[in-house]
């Protein structure tokens, strides 16, 4: 699975349940980011890999909400 913004924890719920082999995002989520509140809720053996394009994940995401204001 490839993300812009690291899971919630709701949808990292449904990763785990689901079983995914890898999920990779670019920017993480510090305020609802699933490894803030439940970092275990991946299936143990899901690899994980955060920051691909991390800075141009945030600038899409920040300019989208922009337009959006």
């Amino acid at each position: 699975l490839y993300v812009t913004l690291e899971p919630c924890v709701m949808c990292a719920g449904a990763i785990g349940w689901a079983q995914l082999a890898r999920v990779v995002f670019g920017a993480g989520d510090e305020k609802r980011g699933y490894r803030r509140f439940a970092p275990q809720v991946l299936h143990p053996k899901t690899a994980v890999e955060c920051g691909v394009l991390a800075g141009e994940c945030i600038a899409l995401m920040k300019d989208f909400f922009a337009k959006k204001r």
